[in-house]
């Protein structure tokens, strides 16, 4: 949208197990290596989120993306908590510029 400022996709320390950010108007992260199960859980400003989950699994990673729904606004401070073993849980969080 014009106006708005560009989002960037997450930057990942090579050495580190949960990568997470802002990616546009959702929330990505990385986990290495990929977990043999995995399940997340979102809020938005301290609320349930609703949204979409979608996950692309390689051998080396996984990468999950949540789609809130409704879109995130200027402010919105998104929280995802992950749920696999020998995965931090986080919460992973980031707020939409």
């Amino acid at each position: 949208m014009a106006g708005q400022p560009a989002q960037a996709a997450p930057i990942c320390v090579p050495e580190a197990p949960v990568c997470a950010g802002l990616d546009g108007g959702s929330f990505v992260f990385i986990v290495k290596p990929p977990p043999a199960s995995l399940s997340a859980t979102a809020t938005v400003n301290g609320l349930p989120a609703g949204g979409s989950f979608s996950y692309v699994r390689t051998p080396t990673f996984l990468r999950g993306t949540f789609r809130p729904t409704p879109p995130l606004v200027s402010g919105d401070r998104i929280c995802v908590t992950l749920l696999a073993v020998g995965v931090r849980p986080g919460p992973y969080c980031a707020t939409m510029p």
